[in-house]
């Protein structure tokens, strides 16, 4: 009985050693097989079976440990951003969705608004939020300018970016552990907040300014976004849904699983607030700039389409 065991734990080790996937059921099955196969390696020890058992046994013990604890890898950055972040994605494509109505349902509600008056974009921007917008989109506003006058170079204006873009992102985050609410909440804030830029500057400034500014940074920054929503309201549904934990530890369980999430969202993030701060507000044909934005959100949907379900490592 035990012999059948041994074998089949050796060859399932001898095929992840060959990098070769194991199905599903053996996936599963390869934990408690391995708690078995320590308990034999223990008996063996106490009984004093002889030294072939126990070399052998230890053998199956140090290749089952080799393989079931090697997710450290997730932290390896290039196996970070090819297989664990995008492989999270897709495991968690559900969130995505929610997190794309959540968002793009006001922002169209507030950008159309316009049409019929400023007075719910102009309760969101505030006179401080029209001022701004008057300076960097309006018919005489220069973004560039603006920009310097405001952070006094393109790497403080990066720098800045930086601090707004990823304070947005924790925050969108760390709404979940209040069951998602918060997430809920900041997801749909920043759809109405940047639904009503764009309707103001439609409707009194230069929408061309303003495009060709938010089309190059656009993918990484909204697609960060979402991403950051997602791990908000994965924290969130795990504190609902706790299934046979308990929710402090469904809590933990979960946010290990959004970190991965969250994570992917700072990376998105930081190239957004890079090219904002040392291309976007920079003089360039609008062609050039259309082109370098559809580009990217290009490159941003095949890289994440690329992940595959199996590729996700959970913590």
């Amino acid at each position: 009985m035990n012999e059948g065991r041994w074998l089949e734990s050796e060859r399932q080790i001898a095929k992840l050693d060959g990098r070769d996937k194991l199905t599903p059921e053996e996936a599963r099955e390869m934990p408690a097989s391995f708690r078995k196969v320590c308990q034999d390696l223990g008996l063996a020890g106490e009984r004093l079976y002889g030294l072939a058992l126990s070399s052998r046994l230890n053998g199956l013990v140090m290749g089952g440990f080799r393989h079931l604890h090697r997710s450290r890898a997730r932290f390896q950055p290039i196996r970070f951003l090819t297989r664990t972040f995008p492989g999270a994605f897709k495991h968690n494509l559900g969130f995505f969705w929610v997190s794309v109505v959540l968002f793009w349902l006001p922002f169209f509600l507030l950008a159309f608004s316009g049409q019929w008056g400023l007075v719910w974009i102009q309760s969101i921007l505030g006179p401080e939020g029209m001022q701004g917008m008057d300076a960097m989109y309006g018919k005489d506003g220069d973004a560039l300018a603006h920009g310097r006058a405001t952070h006094g170079s393109d790497f403080m204006m990066f720098g800045h970016y930086v601090q707004n873009n990823v304070s947005i992102d924790f925050r969108t985050f760390a709404g979940g552990i209040f069951y998602g609410i918060g997430t809920l909440f900041f997801t749909i804030f920043n759809g109405l907040a940047i639904g009503a830029a764009a309707g103001y500057v439609h409707e009194t400034g230069d929408p061309m300014k303003f495009w060709t500014f938010v089309s190059g940074h656009s993918a990484f920054e909204l697609v960060g976004l979402h991403i950051s929503s997602m791990a908000g309201l994965r924290l969130g549904w795990g504190l609902i849904r706790p299934g046979q934990l308990t929710r402090m530890a469904a809590l933990i369980k979960n946010a290990q699983e959004s970190l991965v999430l969250l994570g992917g969202a700072a990376v998105l993030t930081f190239f957004a607030a890079f090219i904002e701060g040392f291309w976007s507000a920079h003089p360039n044909p609008p062609a050039l700039k259309f082109g370098v934005g559809i580009f990217f959100w290009v490159l941003t949907i095949l890289y994440l389409m690329s992940g595959r379900k199996e590729w996700y490592e959970r913590p």
